[in-house]
Formats: structure tokens, C-alpha cells, sequence
């Protein structure tokens, strides 16, 4: 089950600080721009309406390169990392993109500490799949950003996942099994679902 995650703002922050609470990043793009080598991996998603409430999410990612690398698995609230969370943010055609990915701090956004995102390492000719549900009406959710307005209605949605090469990714914390939290900020490529029409 997704959980609806806090967002940061100037009322209530945690980890991350807005620098003089401007106004809210509203409508704003969940920028993306390649970051190292790209993952030698194939993916398969689908996002599948189950009913008026709630959407199925199924990925695979499989690792098809000679390095291990790092699938962002688990999205983060400030205190503990959800596996099963993901971020909501609407890109400029309108399109609503649910994912488990770093994003970049915004311009005019201070972070006094860098919130993680939970990553697990996927080894050569190995894969990875998990599946989720999400519910509807879906909620913008978005890190560094305190709000984040959604189309009305959403017609349109895609998952993406970010991943990068174990050897360019930030070290991580200490985790169980297997697991590790990385910068949010850090670095991935992007890999996508077809849209989905709700």
C-alpha cells in the first residue's frame, strides 16, 4: 500500500530547509538530466488501472551489463525509507509521473541536510521486480518542493525508476540486506514505463 508522504515546506521541515520560504515550486517539472554512464539493463514496467481507486505497478529490472548496479528501490520521508512509496510529479505535457528516483535540489532551495533514498544493488545477469499499488485520487509528492499540482483530471501516467553504475554512485549508509540509502540528490538514468491512460 502507498502511503501518503509529508511534503517539505516552510510550516514543517525536518531534513531539508527551504532559504527564505518563497513561494511553491507549483507545476514544477521533475527535472532530469543523464548522470554518468548509462546502466547497461533492460526494464518492463506496467502501470494497469485496477479499479476507480487504485493503479498496479509491476517493474523489472534486469542487470544485462559487466558491473553491479543500483536501482533507487525505496523512496524517503525524513525518517524512516518505504519500499512501496513513490514520488508524484507532472511533467509539462501534462503527463503524471509516479517514481522511485533522485531528483535535483531545486534553485533557490537550501538543504541543510541531504535526505536519502533507499537503493538495493543489482548484480551482473541478475534482475530485480516488485510489485505495488498506488490509490487514486493521486497526491503531487514531490522532495524539496512544498507543493506540487496535479492535472485535473490525470489522464495520463507513467513509473520510472532511477539507476546508476555501483561504481559512480555516492557510497551508501549501512543497511540490511543488501540495501543502502543514498543521496536523493545523487546521481541515475532514468528508465520509463509506457504511458498509462486512466
Amino acid at each position: 500500500m502507498i502511503r501518503k508522504l509529508p511534503l517539505f515546506g516552510c510550516a514543517a521541515m525536518t531534513v531539508v530547509m527551504l532559504a527564505g520560504c518563497a513561494d511553491p515550486y507549483d507545476d514544477f517539472e521533475p527535472e532530469w538530466v543523464p548522470t554518468g554512464t548509462k546502466p547497461t539493463a533492460s526494464f518492463d514496467a506496467e502501470v494497469t488501472p485496477r479499479s476507480e481507486t487504485a493503479l498496479a505497478i509491476r517493474y523489472t529490472l534486469r542487470n544485462q551489463g559487466t558491473e553491479p548496479i543500483v536501482a533507487y528501490v525505496g523512496v524517503e520521508d525524513g525518517v524512516a525509507s518505504h519500499a512501496n512509496d513513490v514520488y508524484v510529479s507532472v511533467r509539462k505535457d501534462g503527463t503524471v509521473e509516479l517514481a522511485k528516483r533522485t531528483f535535483d535540489i531545486p534553485p533557490g532551495v537550501n538543504a541543510d541536510g541531504i535526505v536519502t533514498i533507499e537503493g538495493t544493488v543489482v548484480a551482473p545477469g541478475k534482475e530485480f521486480t516488485e510489485e505495488l499499488t498506488t490509490y487514486l485520487p493521486l497526491e503531487g509528492n514531490r522532495p524539496y518542493v512544498g507543493k506540487v499540482k496535479l492535472p485535473e483530471p490525470v489522464r495520463e501516467v507513467v513509473f520510472c525508476l532511477g539507476v546508476v553504475l555501483q561504481s559512480e554512485a555516492p557510497a551508501p549508509k549501512p543497511a540490511d540486506e543488501g540495501r543502502g540509502k543514498y543521496p536523493l540528490n545523487g546521481p541515475q538514468h532514468l528508465f520509463c514505463s509506457p504511458p498509462a491512460t486512466l
